[in-house]
């Protein structure tokens, strides 16, 4: 099995345990903090079958249908992770105002309380290990993965807190705990939101690249100028295409041949590059050309 499907396979399977053993707590107890908890990581195990399917098809090679691969499948998947935390967050928010208003009971036991004390470090045992994993693999579902895990290690101090509060006699306490997980939903969902759509919005790499492309470029002889440098990532690769002016003697072949060269110094300064694309002008030509070219 590849790296990446075995991490998300083991996401799935924790993520089960963690949703049974939390419904069966927010049953015995009542407690919307914990019930909320129990959405997060139902949420979570619905993501990380989205993510086994987006990494499955991501896997796949590049063909003619699309030609630059199926990268982006899987930060699709991420996506729809997030989308699905960010609804739940509001969800929670909106019981616990209905609650608040219309009343509710909360039981709550020292045995309840060690469980969710054990599901804490059951989290961060699994945000560290999916973390890593992700980070090596460099892949944005596992990624994704692992903030479910950490935001749900976090969001289970809201817990303690709120069940805490109730075991001492403080059932209100359950609600704000609430609202505070909930709210780390709609941060989590942000981030990595915002980090999946720039992915899938073709947003440009950032300056330092771009920078590392243009000097690269103009290393090599018989570059004059470089413009219209542009880029694009899909997963953990960058795809390019630039302008460079050349000197109007040259003939067709030279020209190819600094355009390969280019090709061939910017994917050995910057190995992340899986794609270039590089059009050679003369130096001295109409610029209202190079217009089609810009941005």
């Amino acid at each position: 099995m590849h790296p990446r499907l075995k991490v998300a396979a083991i996401s799935i399977s924790a993520n089960a345990i963690l949703l049974s053993v939390e419904l069966f707590v927010a049953w015995i107890t009542g407690s919307l903090s914990v019930l909320a908890d129990a959405f997060h990581s139902g949420v979570d195990l619905t993501g990380s079958i989205v993510a086994l399917s987006g990494i499955w098809i991501a896997l796949k090679a590049r063909d003619r249908r699309y030609p630059y691969g199926y990268a982006r499948y899987e930060n699709a998947s991420a996506l729809i992770q997030f989308v699905l935390i960010a609804i739940i967050g509001v969800t929670v928010i909106y019981e616990a105002v209905r609650r608040y208003f219309f009343g509710f009971e909360v039981r709550v036991s020292a045995a309840a309380l060690a469980v969710i004390i054990a599901t804490i470090a059951f989290d961060l045992l699994l945000f560290r290990n999916i973390a890593r994993r992700g980070r090596t693999l460099q892949s944005s579902a596992p990624e994704a993965d692992s903030y479910h895990f950490g935001t749900d290690a976090v969001g289970k101090i809201g817990v303690m807190v709120g069940i805490g509060a109730a075991f001492l006699g403080f059932p209100i306490m359950d609600l704000v705990g609430a609202v505070a997980i909930a709210i780390g939903f709609l941060v989590a969902a942000f981030q990595m939101g915002r980090k999946n759509l720039r992915v899938l919005t073709d947003a440009s790499p950032p300056d330092d690249l771009l920078d590392a492309l243009q000097r690269a470029a103009l290393g090599v002889a018989g570059v004059a100028e470089v413009h219209s440098l542009r880029g694009r990532v899909s997963e953990k690769s960058v795809l390019v295409d630039l302008v460079v002016h050349v000197s109007p003697e040259s003939s067709l072949e030279a020209a190819h041949k600094v355009a390969h060269e280019v090709e061939e110094a910017i994917r050995r300064e910057l190995p992340s590059v899986a794609d270039i694309v590089v059009h050679a002008e003369p130096i001295h030509h109409d610029r209202r050309l190079d217009m089609v070219h810009s941005p």
